[in-house]
């Protein structure tokens, strides 16, 4: 994991850079695919505010902020609220790999693909000829049969160039 912290006020110690550091890098333990954590420590008119903003995989990122009069509360605070929704989306990880939650609007995810079954295919045993013929009728663009000669499963499919292509697959 990859920490950067940025201290907009002026010190003359790494106490503080080395505390913030230390407390961030128990981050992991709750979530450990974090790619990269940005700490802003900075003091505004008296308050001592820490901003953290958590970079993980899939492009997704959580941010924590806390603000208190003692910059080792914020810092604190601030990674108590990262410790909170890192484990809330460790879960929601998990949730979805076990197949979701069954109340919720079914919604394609990025992550896999949805398979829906459009049509099925033809049981009756025929030649490539005729699947030609029976592809040509249905409009698709690809054909799955069952070959004449050996039974064998086989896929004739529109091509490009206005050709017709055949896969014959075989078990060797």
């Amino acid at each position: 994991m990859d920490v950067r912290i940025v201290e907009r006020y002026e010190s003359e110690s790494d106490a503080l850079r080395d505390y913030a550091e230390k407390k961030v890098s128990s981050l992991p333990r709750y979530f450990d695919k974090i790619q990269s954590l940005d700490v802003v420590i900075e003091v505004e008119r008296g308050q001592h505010r820490v901003e953290m903003v958590g970079h993980l995989v899939n492009k997704k990122t959580v941010k924590a902020e806390a603000t208190t009069d003692d910059m080792y509360a914020s810092v604190d605070q601030a990674v108590e609220k990262l410790q909170r929704q890192l484990v809330k989306y460790k879960e929601q990880l998990r949730v979805e790999r076990k197949g979701g939650d069954k109340g919720e609007s079914e919604q394609p995810s990025e992550a896999r693909p949805r398979i829906v079954t459009v049509d099925s295919y033809i049981r009756k045993p025929m030649g490539p000829e005729e699947a030609v013929l029976v592809l040509e009728d249905s409009g698709k663009d690809f054909l799955v049969f069952f070959h004449e000669q050996d039974d064998y499963p086989a896929v004739v499919f529109r091509r490009t160039d206005g050709e017709y292509g055949l896969i014959l697959p075989r078990r060797s």
